[in-house]
């Protein structure tokens, strides 16, 4: 499960992104990445939690997801490219 957020502040000139990831680990655990940091620019950061089940992860996917919403980003639809 992957979702990408933008946050564009035109007076500022603030451009910021927020990817959000999830997926099983080769053991079992299921890892979040947490990438973030401003678009067209050097810099961000990227983060990583792990989870033993699936259920704890997903929940701390949507925690994620909603405090990114409430502080301006956006949802972007990310297309895939063809094989």
């Amino acid at each position: 499960m992957q979702i990408r957020l933008e946050k564009f502040d035109h007076i500022e000139g603030h451009h910021r992104y927020c990817v959000l990831r999830l997926s099983q680990t080769l053991f079992g655990e299921w890892c979040l990445e947490q990438a973030k940091g401003p678009i067209g620019a050097a810099g961000g950061q990227l983060r990583r939690g792990y989870f033993l089940n699936h259920a704890e992860a997903s929940q701390s996917f949507d925690l994620l997801r909603d405090q990114a919403i409430r502080r301006g980003f956006v949802p972007i639809p990310v297309q895939l490219g063809l094989l």
